[in-house]
């Protein structure tokens, strides 16, 4: 873990718990073999554009901010954290930009993929399907921060419970005020606007 710390990746800082001031520089990816008994602390400071720069509707403004402790029993590894983040989404219904910040704890497991491998995956319990996959006997701290800032994202976000969407008529934003449109034939451009947001609006099953 020592040495120079490559240019291939992003850097983080790593403090063995208990072993005060000792810092070294890594790689994104955590080796199972170098966790030390008494576990180990991440601080992360990491650009959620890079990590999720295919995804054009979440735009962060802010860097992601994680503390992890990792500690290991044999192969099973267990992560302690906090995640936070300030993102900027599209509200479902009136379409525009609000800000959602995210502050929570989690726990997670990880396990060998080989465990996969011996069973299959159509053998694993319920409780089984909630535990992480680790290869190559790393954890990859990318995969770990993606997928806790994707379980924070609403499946439909919305600026306001109370939003009151745009007019189907006209599209004013109805949250600034009333519509002057009363009544009138619908603009043939907003039907399909108005079929996407109540789409939208429909519960999953």
């Amino acid at each position: 873990m020592g040495g120079s710390p490559s240019s291939e990746g992003p850097i983080f800082m790593i403090m063995g718990i208990g072993k005060r001031g000792s810092f070294v520089e890594v790689l994104m990816k955590v080796h199972i073999d170098e966790i030390p008994a008494e576990g180990l602390v991440v601080d992360l400071a990491e650009d959620g554009g890079r990590l999720f720069k295919d995804e054009t509707e979440i735009r962060f403004k802010e860097k992601i901010l994680s503390r992890l402790v990792l500690n290991r029993l044999d192969l099973n590894i267990t992560v302690s954290g906090n995640i936070r983040f300030r993102i900027f989404l599209q509200c479902s219904r009136c379409l525009k930009d609000f800000p959602l910040t995210v502050d929570k704890d989690f726990d997670l497991e990880y396990r060998p993929v080989s465990e996969i491998s011996k069973g299959g995956e159509s053998q694993l319990s319920a409780d089984e399907l909630d535990i992480l996959y680790y290869h190559n006997g790393a954890i990859d701290l990318d995969e770990t921060l993606m997928g806790q800032v994707a379980e924070a994202i609403p499946l439909k976000p919305l600026c306001s419970e109370m939003c009151r969407g745009l007019c189907p008529h006209c599209g004013k934003n109805l949250n600034e005020g009333e519509c002057s449109y009363a009544t009138g034939p619908l603009d043939p451009r907003l039907v399909r606007l108005k079929d996407l947001l109540n789409k939208k609006d429909i519960p999953s099953t």
